[in-house]
């Protein structure tokens, strides 16, 4: 009875935290948990794995808690704990496919937007669209790894899509994805015991292009999946390009040996622009 009664209190706080999260994390982190006890002021949510775990605890504790204290009106503590069911080996395959298998989500393509040719250089940014189109066309030499850092909106990505089209033009094979796909990615491998794939994938590519790497911070298992695939693709020289909102030295989550390798290359900075650009920036999309 008491399972049963913190799974109808996790249910009411599940359909709140829906409309609080974004729709693809709740179905990567939230969606396949469980409420598995209420009691002493401690409230287990079981999970699937440690990973899910480790993502909850850190980035939404404070969210869950004040979620359920607003539901049962008590001032309480929220433990995750793998839940033993997705673990057993006896269960059904149909049981398996529809509590523990998230929905695999498809890899970004490039933006065709997005080119060398639509990008507006200015002072700000000359450095970091030099470096991009150096990288673009002579991969694995120039720069590697080539880490572009700024705030949001200044064209980080488009940079990474631009350097991707190049690249491909010239039969160069591609893989461009956000940090937080290349986390749901592992995690999935993990489920379906498919991380040899997933290894393939990201080790057999010419280029890898990963945005916002910062998302991965704090994120143990996904931070050495990381750390091993950008061994590997450096000593074969394959290009690495990375972007992050602000120098590795200054993301605090990431391990010492990650932020140690995304120094080694050049580190480019895309800064707000001056008045002059920010008129070409306009006049741009007045055309467009």
């Amino acid at each position: 009875m008491e399972v049963r009664s913190a799974q109808e209190i996790w249910e009411a706080a599940l359909g709140e935290l829906q409309l609080q999260v974004s729709k693809s994390n709740y179905k990567t982190w939230l969606e396949k948990t469980v409420g598995l006890s209420f009691q002493n002021n401690q409230f287990v949510v079981g999970v699937p794995n440690t990973f899910v775990a480790e993502y909850l605890d850190q980035s939404q504790r404070s969210l869950i808690e004040k979620t359920l204290m607003g539901i049962t009106h008590h001032n309480l503590h929220v433990l995750f704990q793998v839940d033993s069911r997705y673990q057993n080996p006896q269960s059904s395959s149909s049981t398996r496919e529809a509590t523990v298998t998230p929905r695999q989500t498809g890899i970004p393509s490039l933006n065709p937007k997005y080119t060398f040719d639509s990008f507006i250089v200015g002072p700000c940014n000359h450095l970091a669209y030099a470096a991009a189109f150096g990288v673009a066309q002579n991969p694995g030499h120039s720069y590697n790894p080539l880490f572009i850092f700024g705030g949001v909106g200044l064209g980080k990505t488009h940079l990474l899509h631009a350097i991707g089209h190049v690249a491909q033009a010239s039969h160069c094979q591609v893989l461009y994805v956000s940090a937080e796909q290349f986390t749901n990615e592992f995690i999935n491998a993990v489920y379906e015991k498919k991380t040899e794939e997933f290894r393939n994938k990201y080790r057999r590519v010419n280029m890898l292009l990963i945005d916002d790497i910062h998302f991965i911070g704090g994120k143990g298992q996904t931070e050495e999946s990381f750390f091993h695939t950008f061994d590997e693709l450096h000593n074969a020289n394959r290009q690495i390009v990375i972007t992050g909102n602000c120098l590795p030295k200054s993301m605090p989550l990431l391990h010492d040996s990650l932020r140690s390798r995304l120094e080694w290359g050049l580190m480019a900075e895309v800064q707000p622009p001056d008045p002059e650009t920010r008129l070409a920036l306009l006049q741009a999309k007045a055309k467009q």
